[in-house]
């Protein structure tokens, strides 16, 4: 039992951890898009990654767990990179790396649940609604490349 509570919690941090990226790179990159229609895509996945952080520290709270939050290195270098790689770029080059950043989580999130040993079926669902998430808004992205 408790190795299998240990399976759920990593795999919680790792959901949590994956929109706490999207919002790293989300806080960046909003500044610097002038598109109201973009934007507002964005703010929109920014409610999305909130509200799947919410959830997942939630269900870590019934395994008595708290939340891995990413380190502060690597989201000052997250930040960084997202800033720098964003420099002087059109909107609708920040739509590809946007585009670029929710492709990475459909492989990560995706990968990790293909791995993922545990039962537990809200965890499942809360993944599967991070993966449809980072699906949906790699596909918004498209119309504006």
């Amino acid at each position: 039992m408790k190795e299998q509570n240990n399976t759920n919690i990593k795999f919680l941090n790792l959901i949590y951890q994956n929109a706490e990226m999207g919002l790293f790179g989300i806080d960046t990159v909003i500044k610097k898009v002038e598109n109201e229609t973009i934007a507002k895509i964005i703010h929109e996945q920014k409610r999305e990654y909130e509200e799947i952080l919410a959830d997942a520290k939630k269900i870590l709270i019934k395994y008595g767990a708290k939340e891995e939050e990413i380190s502060k290195l690597k989201e000052l270098s997250s930040k960084a990179m997202a800033s720098v790689m964003t420099m002087g770029k059109s909107d609708k080059e920040i739509a590809k790396l946007m585009m670029e950043g929710n492709q990475k989580g459909v492989l990560e999130i995706t990968s990790e649940l293909n791995n993922y040993v545990g039962d537990d079926e809200e965890i499942i669902n809360l993944a599967k609604r991070l993966l449809a998430t980072e699906e949906h808004n790699r596909e918004e992205f498209k119309k504006y490349l």
